[in-house]
């Protein structure tokens, strides 16, 4: 392996030369004349394949909306989750699919590896209620300063995205999201985030995210500081067919103004 140092960098096949990214550095090795493969590297090669393709069809609805910075390892991250995703499946090695229920799997994937949802907000992880053609989404009270924050942090906040995945091929739902901005020094309200996406026709994919922004001067800033923004996936709604169509099992959870109605989450002692 060679670190590429010229003005022109590149990926990809070049000749006889194979350049790509590893960690960040753009290197080059070059192409084997003969490779060889036996059946068993086939046939993994074959479901490492469908892994990757199905991350990359979750990244690309994802990652447009998605507004903090990205780490160089995702790709990786994402491809190893799918990897155990595909596994759960009982086809042969090589012919493997993705099966919709076996997605719950993605649940807690964190798009910034640095920093999880866990690690600032106060509370549990939200539901995710279907109410018709919505998906709401309900953020309890908290007393100021409740998430964790840089000390120059002025504002926080919280976003939810949904997007459709069809691992089939067919063509992708464009992602919705709503979020809400609160000042850090003052108690919020309870509230709640609502997207106008119906579950059902894809592989719905949620994801919640929550920036730190600093004021100055009446314009915010967001932050760059990885320890204070995370956006993970909290549910994944399989899809179903026109048959299983009805009224789904989630619909019956409790009126979203009565979900965290008697609690108000605390801030957490200084780091």
């Amino acid at each position: 392996m060679a670190t590429q140092s010229g003005i022109i960098k590149y990926e990809g096949k070049l000749d006889e030369t194979l350049g790509y990214n590893r960690k960040g550095k753009r290197c080059v090795r070059r192409m084997p004349k003969h490779v060889r493969r036996s059946i068993a590297t086939v046939l993994s090669g074959n479901d490492f394949g469908t892994a990757s393709r199905a991350g990359k069809l979750i990244r690309r609805a994802l990652i447009p909306t998605l507004d903090i910075r990205l780490d160089h390892t995702l790709t990786n991250r994402l491809n190893k989750e799918m990897l155990k995703v595909l596994y759960t499946g009982s086809q042969e090695r090589g012919s493997r699919s993705i099966q919709n229920k076996a997605l719950e799997l993605l649940k807690g994937f964190q798009f910034n590896k640095t920093t999880g949802l866990d690690r600032l907000l106060p509370f549990p992880t939200p539901k995710v209620v279907q109410d018709g053609d919505q998906l709401r989404i309900a953020i309890p009270a908290m007393e100021a300063k409740a998430i964790r924050h840089a000390g120059n942090t002025t504002h926080i906040e919280i976003k939810a995205i949904a997007a459709g995945v069809n691992f089939n091929g067919v063509e992708q739902e464009q992602a919705v999201s709503d979020k809400v901005l609160f000042n850090i020094h003052q108690p919020a309200a309870a509230t709640e985030l609502v997207l106008p996406f119906k579950a059902g026709k894809a592989e719905t994919i949620v994801v919640l995210q929550v920036r730190a922004f600093s004021e100055d001067n009446g314009i915010l800033y967001a932050s760059g500081n990885r320890k204070y923004c995370a956006a993970d996936i909290i549910d994944v709604i399989p899809s179903f067919t026109e048959e299983e169509a009805g009224t789904p099992a989630y619909a019956t959870e409790p009126s979203l103004s009565l979900l965290h109605a008697d609690k108000t989450y605390a801030a957490p002692q200084r780091e």
